[in-house]
């Protein structure tokens, strides 16, 4: 596959592109919406899917920051 995503492992299975988070989430992430796997029919597809759930990702771990020091 052509596209890198930075922080993700990507690969093609069943005629879909399935990309991967290389590191973890945590459990505050996890249940506030952020993804370990997406997939997508297109490389545009998901390289934009990758880019939204690590831009998620770190505003949601803002947010775990803020709620830890109240």
């Amino acid at each position: 596959m052509a596209i890198y995503v930075p922080g993700w492992h990507n690969e093609q299975k069943n005629r879909c592109l399935v990309a991967r988070r290389l590191g973890p989430l945590t459990d505050y992430q996890l249940l506030n919406g952020c993804l370990v796997e997406v997939t997508a029919q297109t490389d545009g597809e998901l390289w934009l899917l990758c880019d939204a759930q690590a831009r998620l990702a770190e505003r949601v771990a803002a947010a775990e920051k803020m709620r830890a020091r109240s």
